[in-house]
């Protein structure tokens, strides 16, 4: 099941509302109605704590894909963090479940739409393949 949450300007980093569940639909309806200018020129004043930002969770799954707007009017662009619990062999060859996050630093809003899409349809090795492709296409590997 997917469901959504907001991180609004003035909250603590792990602090959410959430929102229910969800589909791509309605999802990307939430991105297009958040209140992206004022919650992002509060945090210009504000400059502490998290941007405001969506988050996508499939909690089954253990996922997330924590999605900010940056800039101002028609010049959005978009932070993206991909969450997931992943299996790490450990020391001694014991594997254990560690936390993965993938930090895009910008992305266009077709490139968040395709990655949206890949989530919400649980396609997460092309999800993971795209976002690792844009992650380092940002660090310049």
């Amino acid at each position: 099941m997917l469901t959504y949450a907001i991180q609004r300007v003035g909250y603590d980093y792990k602090q959410t509302d959430p929102q229910g569940e969800t589909n791509l639909i309605a999802f990307m309806a939430a991105i297009d109605a958040f209140p992206w200018a004022e919650q992002l020129a509060q945090w210009d004043e504000q400059q502490d704590g998290p941007l405001p930002t969506l988050v996508l969770q499939n909690e089954s799954d253990q996922r997330e894909l924590w999605i900010s707007a940056l800039g101002e009017g028609r010049n959005l662009s978009y932070q993206l963090q991909s969450m997931s619990m992943q299996m790490r062999k450990g020391f001694f060859g014991k594997a254990k479940l560690e936390q993965d996050v993938t930090v895009v630093d910008e992305s266009s809003r077709g490139e968040v739409d395709r990655l949206c899409e890949l989530f919400c349809d649980g396609q997460y090795e092309v999800f993971d393949r795209e976002v690792a492709r844009l992650a380092a296409r940002d660090s310049g590997d």
